[in-house]
């Protein structure tokens, strides 16, 4: 199906509906990406579906990283409050 030199638009669509179906999306993606004869634009594009997928997730743990002490420390204030405020 993706092996054509040109997709038309009904490729397109299939492309997008496996790749709305959970796990399937996966095997497919690592089939196109991984297989020597599918077409090079649809290669392409997954290749840099998954780089900004990885940036992103990298970019929301080094911002995230430093607010985790924050917000165990904002939870245990929460905590001790609700115990005093019960009489524990």
């Amino acid at each position: 199906m993706f092996q054509k030199d040109q997709l038309s638009v009904f490729d397109w669509i299939g492309y997008y509906i496996l790749m709305a179906i959970p796990l399937v999306n996966i095997i497919v993606l690592l089939v196109i990406m991984f297989s020597s004869n599918s077409n090079e634009t649809l290669r392409n594009m997954l290749w840099s579906q998954v780089l900004l997928v990885v940036l992103v997730f990298a970019a929301i743990f080094f911002l995230f990283a430093g607010l985790v002490p924050d917000i165990w420390n904002i939870i245990q204030e929460l905590i001790s409050t609700i115990r005093q405020y019960i009489g524990m």
